[in-house]
């Protein structure tokens, strides 16, 4: 069966989104409308409602921590599977607790897919095991080499939300204290690196084609998980 899919949000990866859908890289999916802000030249939904009027099977939230915390809860009542790439916004417990009872209600499904932070798995398999140390580099091009930012996680997200949602996403794949550093360099990157009974591994990501935006493998990890939406239920 085609699953119907909703966009919220309309820029670098939701048009990605919306393209690979239409190559067939999301599997049997339709993309049946976008939601955005603003007038579009093509013919994309400013009201929500009329947007979720379109009865998709699920939305990807592809736009910011506000899109998710304004239209998260009525997608989830509505019985709506539902991906977000802008995990800051889970750490608020409010909104947190709202979206778990609004998937209790109506049986829907709320999804954090990893985004531009490769490694998710290896470290939420090293944490039931015990972990030493985590630490998470988020570079960024600008002009001058320097640190903008040295913390815990949480911290990072709460005070880049739009920016260090992979910071919040390391949150949820262990108990352990979390080191951010953002800094300035040359070249877009984000490296996870991880130590403790298991050993030791490092996760690298420089993306491509476009060395200055994440925007490219964001838009991947979306489509690569309404691929795995559609796969059959594995016995093993």
């Amino acid at each position: 069966m085609t699953l119907h899919v909703g966009v919220i949000g309309f820029g670098a990866i939701g048009q990605q989104v919306v393209q690979g859908i239409a190559e067939g890289r999301a599997g049997d999916a339709e993309a049946c409308a976008a939601l955005v802000r603003q007038p579009h030249a093509r013919a994309l939904f400013t009201d929500f409602y009329a947007f979720l009027g379109t009865w998709p099977d699920v939305v990807l939230e592809a736009a910011s921590p506000a899109a998710v915390a304004a239209y998260a809860e009525p997608v989830l009542s509505a019985g709506a599977t539902l991906l977000i790439v802008s995990t800051s916004a889970l750490l608020d417990e409010q909104l947190r607790a709202r979206l778990e009872r609004a998937c209790r209600r109506s049986g829907a499904r709320l999804i954090a897919v990893a985004g531009a932070l490769a490694g998710v798995d290896a470290l939420a398999s090293a944490a039931v095991g015990g972990l030493e140390a985590i630490s998470l580099r988020v570079a960024e091009p600008g002009d001058a080499a320097r640190a903008v930012f040295r913390g815990s996680a949480f911290d990072a997200a709460r005070h880049f939300p739009d920016r260090l949602n992979v910071a919040a996403t390391t949150i949820p794949a262990t108990a352990a204290d979390v080191g951010v550093t953002l800094d300035r360099g040359q070249d877009r990157a984000v490296e996870l690196s991880a130590c403790g009974r298991f050993g030791d591994f490092t996760a690298c990501l420089q993306p491509q084609p476009r060395s200055d935006q994440l925007s490219h493998i964001v838009a991947l990890s979306l489509l690569a998980a309404v691929r795995r939406l559609q796969e059959p239920p594995q016995v093993g």
